[in-house]
């Protein structure tokens, strides 16, 4: 069976259709259009439809993948909000692709081919199988003609981000600002006012018990949870295969001779002159020979290596490349060291990198080890193998039954000679004994085995572990009465008071600072303590929490003389205020070159993900778009 390879095949169209440009796009609602009929497909895009099947497949991914997110059903609203974003998603992706046929982008057979070829979907042991390739859109209900084109679009969009990409470019004057910005530093100070301490003193009402209870529902539902049933094989509880033959060991070790040779090897170091843009070939010739002159009189080859090697991989080591076996170095190089004695010094040797000074320092004659000396390394390989076999065996066997019986485990159990066992509670974060592997987890909460009752698919849980799982009882996220959850409404409305209490004090601390008051004297008589940092603040600060780090540097440039004051609520509750004293921008001459050319390439791709955006949304502005009558109202449906 080719179970392994429809597993790893499952969305992949789906996510190719939505993720094809792979950026973070504004999301705006599709147009609309008069419609009338029954409609098959989610939405028309310049006359070309984008069928419903392939809509509502992505949209369920996309849904079921947000709910094991937050471990739960998630709301009606957000569910149509993402459905939305989805459908504008595949819109984008549609008329982009049609701009880039339209631009003549082309991508050859070859090119498609080579591209499937690498898809792990359809290899098996690490090489592609066609049988796999076909069973696997078959399983799908795909055309493999298709989704070859589906790829061939997909290469196209590729070509027109990296052209983009690669094509980007910024100013000077832009990139100037850029590290001024990045390597700006501010003197600051900061205070924290908690609303621990006034926890105690804050006590809620019933009705805003209440009203907390029936604003904030969703933090008070009771977990969803399943009842499964599993069938589960482990390679380490199989009994041990029987003990390899002298012929199969023979056969073995006779198979692949290689592997139990050592070429020979060679020691070997150099003096690489390079010809660049900036070396030509006359010149990097005369002075490689003025090197090999300098070694012929006497010259230590480590320290004219360290001097004039244009290698930055082993002029520091004086040359030094270390031992290596034939086929490491380029062929010019490579045919030099074949002929070449123990000690000598080889004539500058021309290869696509520039001119060589070759010294063979050592010659380590290659071996092979007997049939005698790999025979236990041989036995151990042909018994894992065994037991290799016998797992992928049992696991087929499981794997037909289950899709001969969808409904039942107990055909699973006869055909692997296991038990069903059961766990009564287990939630999208998992629960033992099968622990939180996110592959069982998204089998678990699957469509087909949440809600048809199916059993899953063969689930690969780590080395040598196989389960086969199906939902006994599905328990809904519900609402838990106000008098169970009682106590923590209790303790998040004092939280929120609390919360509210600080921000009103550390607010008022900001308008009298702003009004001529003490910084000091209002944070020390709020009976907080103010923390001043002796050395001025970078935006990446370890010691600073990055909330209060991003309003340092959110808030206005201070006047000489003059401070800024400004105060942010932090998640926790608690309200910093903060006072700016001065702003040292930043030297782009102190840092290094290699890290200032990191940030211009950082720079240049930022702004082609800008262009590329740009692009997609004017494209998306100007095309047709009809949306199927009714796509989000039949909530069921997906």
């Amino acid at each position: 069976m080719l179970q392994n390879i429809r597993d790893r095949f499952t969305g992949v169209l789906a996510v190719l259709i939505v993720a094809v440009i792979g950026l973070a796009l504004t999301i705006t609602l599709v147009d609309t259009d008069t419609f009338t009929g029954v409609a098959n497909f989610a939405a028309r895009v310049d006359g070309e439809e984008i069928p419903l099947a392939d809509f509502r497949q992505v949209a369920q991914q996309q849904i079921l993948e947000r709910e094991q997110e937050t471990r739960g059903e998630i709301p009606a609203a957000d569910k149509l909000t993402l459905q939305r974003n989805v459908l504008e998603g595949m819109v984008r992706n549609r008329v982009v692709a049609h701009y880039v046929r339209e631009s003549g982008f082309r991508v050859s057979d070859k090119r498609v081919i080579e591209h499937i070829h690498t898809m792990p979907a359809f290899q098996v042991n690490g090489k592609f199988s066609s049988d796999g390739y076909l069973a696997a859109l078959a399983s799908q209900g795909i055309n493999a003609t298709s989704f070859e084109q589906e790829q061939r679009a997909a290469l196209q969009i590729d070509q027109l981000q990296n052209g983009l990409l690669e094509s980007a470019f910024f100013t000077p004057a832009e990139y100037r600002r850029f590290m001024l910005l990045e390597g700006e530093r501010r003197r600051a100070a900061f205070a924290t006012l908690s609303p621990e301490k006034f926890l105690a003193a804050v006590t809620p009402g019933e009705d805003e018990i209440k009203a907390y209870y029936d604003t904030h529902a969703d933090r008070f539902e009771s977990e969803e949870s399943v009842a499964l049933d599993y069938v589960e094989a482990k390679a380490s509880e199989l009994p041990p295969p029987g003990e390899p033959t002298e012929a199969e060991l023979r056969t073995l070790y006779d198979s692949a001779p290689e592997r139990f040779e050592t070429t020979t090897q060679r020691r070997v170091r150099h003096i690489l002159v390079a010809v660049d843009a900036d070396t030509t070939e006359e010149a990097a010739r005369a002075r490689a020979t003025e090197i090999r002159a300098k070694l012929a009189s006497g010259g230590d080859f480590a320290a004219l290596a360290r001097e004039y090697s244009d290698d930055p991989g082993s002029a520091a080591a004086g040359g030094e490349l270390g031992w290596a076996g034939p086929g490491t170095y380029v062929e010019p190089f490579e045919a030099a060291l074949e002929t070449q004695q123990v000690g000598a010094i080889s004539q500058p040797v021309r290869t696509d990198f520039g001119f060589h000074i070759i010294q063979l320092e050592e010659v380590r004659a290659g071996t092979r080890r007997s049939f005698e000396d790999a025979r236990d390394e041989l036995a151990a390989e042909l018994r894992a193998r065994g037991s290799q076999e016998r797992f992928f065996e049992l696991t087929e066997s499981m794997d037909d039954a289950a899709l001969e019986n969808p409904g039942s485990l107990d055909a699973v159990a006869r055909a692997a000679g296991l038990p069903v066992r059961r766990i009564e509670n287990f939630t999208r974060a998992g629960g033992e004994p099968l622990g939180g592997v996110r592959a069982v987890i998204d089998a678990a909460f699957s469509a087909p085995v949440l809600e048809d009752g199916e059993n899953s698919a063969l689930i690969e849980a780590g080395e040598g572990r196989a389960i086969i799982l199906r939902v006994v009882e599905h328990r809904p996220a519900r609402l838990r009465p106000l008098d169970e959850v009682r106590g923590e409404v209790e303790k998040a409305v004092r939280a929120e008071k609390a919360a509210a209490i600080v921000a009103e004090r550390g607010t008022k601390i900001v308008a009298d600072t702003r009004s001529g008051g003490d910084f000091a004297a209002l944070v020390a008589a709020a009976g907080v303590s103010l923390i001043a940092p002796s050395e001025p603040l970078a935006r990446n600060s370890p010691e600073v929490v990055p909330e209060v780090l991003a309003a340092i540097f959110r808030a206005q440039r201070p006047v000489t003389g003059a401070s800024i004051f400004d105060g942010v609520t932090l998640p926790s509750g608690a309200y910093v205020v903060l006072r700016v004293d001065e702003v040292i921008p930043g030297n782009p001459e102190d840092i290094p070159r290699e890290q200032r050319d990191a940030r211009k390439a950082m720079l240049a791709r930022q702004v082609g993900v800008a262009e590329i955006t740009a692009l997609a949304m004017d494209l998306r502005r100007d095309a047709k778009v009809v949306v199927a009558p009714g796509l989000f109202e039949d909530q069921d449906a997906l």
